[in-house]
């Protein structure tokens, strides 16, 4: 066999994040790798709705990385590499019954609480946004959020020179010492000074230790026609209780409706604990629609082209995994953000960027990243191996 190639980074995974960490090392000159089982974007941010959504986010680190990505993500769309990928646009929060209500108290709070990009426009009855439908007790418009078509950032990101992207190629193992890190393809090997790991859900294969769990969302496409009267995505309030964790129980479907530029709806969505790709739920569909058709009567004059289940990573304790593993300091995680990657691959790019060239981040930003580390796992990894 031949020997291994020479970069001085490695990325597996060439997702959103895995491409944002290649274009940041890629900018500071160092020569980059992305290898992929499949091909660019063919997993969760391909699948995505796109959203670069700070309303959506937990509150507390999840929001300030959140808005401070979005800040990121619009500096680096004029005149940068996502100058063609992300816009500006409203987004509409809506709510009825307690838990709802509750939902939106809570929403409304923590942007009070954030001092970023994001701020509550008007809060009231569904009369504030034409052509929603009666079903709806209170209405939230937010200014400043922004959506970016996963495909287009991922295309976006790994054009730039200096970046050489390696597939369809699965990994078949990985091996580190104190000099570098080496990649098994099958065909060949790949050694790089230092592996960034963007896997997503194909982290369970090669960091079995990791708590990664596969989490599905099933998801529904409408033909083409005017969708200008929604200008960004409309979100129930049960979407945002789902993602606390809290969801168990929801009392009305998590439905989000977010208009395309193709002139489609993008139907959503599901929070399911398993990874199937290759069926979707009947009954659950018909109650997603069904909310969504009462929410946004213009959706019963199309019809549904496609209906399909995408699969995100998420991690047991909420929190994405961000940093080097415990004793492989060549080895970085950069995974387990369960649809939020979209938003947060902006700052995570660029501070795992400097995390591989030994550069601190931001002061202010020193704790938040250290709570993602994987370190966080480490003695909970030793006694599952005892």
């Amino acid at each position: 066999m031949p020997d291994p190639a020479e970069f001085d980074v490695l990325i597996a995974g060439a997702g959103i994040v895995g491409a944002s960490v290649a274009w940041h090392l890629a900018s500071a000159g160092l020569r980059v790798a992305v290898i992929d089982a499949t091909g660019p974007a063919a997993a969760a941010s391909g699948a995505s709705d796109g959203a670069v959504s700070v309303a959506s986010k937990k509150p507390g680190l999840m929001a300030r990385l959140a808005s401070e990505s979005l800040l990121y993500t619009r500096e680096l769309s004029t005149g940068g590499p996502l100058a063609g990928a992300f816009h500006a646009r409203p987004s509409y929060v809506f709510g009825s019954g307690a838990v709802e209500m509750s939902a939106l108290d809570a929403l409304v709070s923590k942007l009070a609480d954030l001092t970023g990009p994001v701020r509550v426009t008007a809060d009231g009855p569904a009369t504030l946004l034409p052509g929603l439908g009666g079903a709806v007790d209170r209405l939230v418009v937010l200014e400043g959020e922004g959506h970016m078509p996963g495909h287009k950032a991922v295309r976006a990101y790994l054009s730039r020179p200096g970046i050489t992207t390696i597939w369809p190629a699965p990994i078949r193992a990985i091996a580190s010492d104190s000099n570098g890190v080496t990649l098994d393809l099958g065909h060949r090997k790949l050694r790089g000074n230092t592996l960034v790991a963007a896997l997503g859900t194909a982290t369970l294969d090669l960091f079995p230790a990791l708590p990664i769990q596969p989490r599905a969302g099933q998801l529904i496409v409408t033909d083409r026609g005017p969708v200008d009267a929604l200008r960004g995505s409309l979100t129930a309030a049960s979407y945002l209780v789902a993602k606390t964790g809290s969801g168990d129980q929801l009392p009305l479907p998590p439905v989000v409706i977010d208009p395309l530029t193709t002139g489609q709806y993008l139907i959503g969505s599901t929070r399911e604990a398993h990874g199937r790709t290759d069926q979707v739920d009947f009954a659950t569909l018909k109650s997603l629609l069904s909310r969504a058709s009462q929410i946004w009567p213009a959706l019963l004059n199309r019809r549904v082209i496609r209906t399909f289940a995408g699969v995100r990573a998420a991690v047991a304790d909420g929190l994405p995994i961000v940093g080097a593993m415990p004793g492989q300091p060549r080895v970085l995680m950069a995974t387990g953000f369960e649809g939020d990657g979209i938003c947060l691959s902006a700052v995570i790019g660029r501070e795992v960027a400097l995390m591989v060239q030994g550069l601190a981040p931001q002061s202010h930003w020193a704790a938040d990243l250290a709570a993602l580390s994987p370190a966080r796992f480490e003695n909970t990894a030793q006694k599952g191996a005892a």
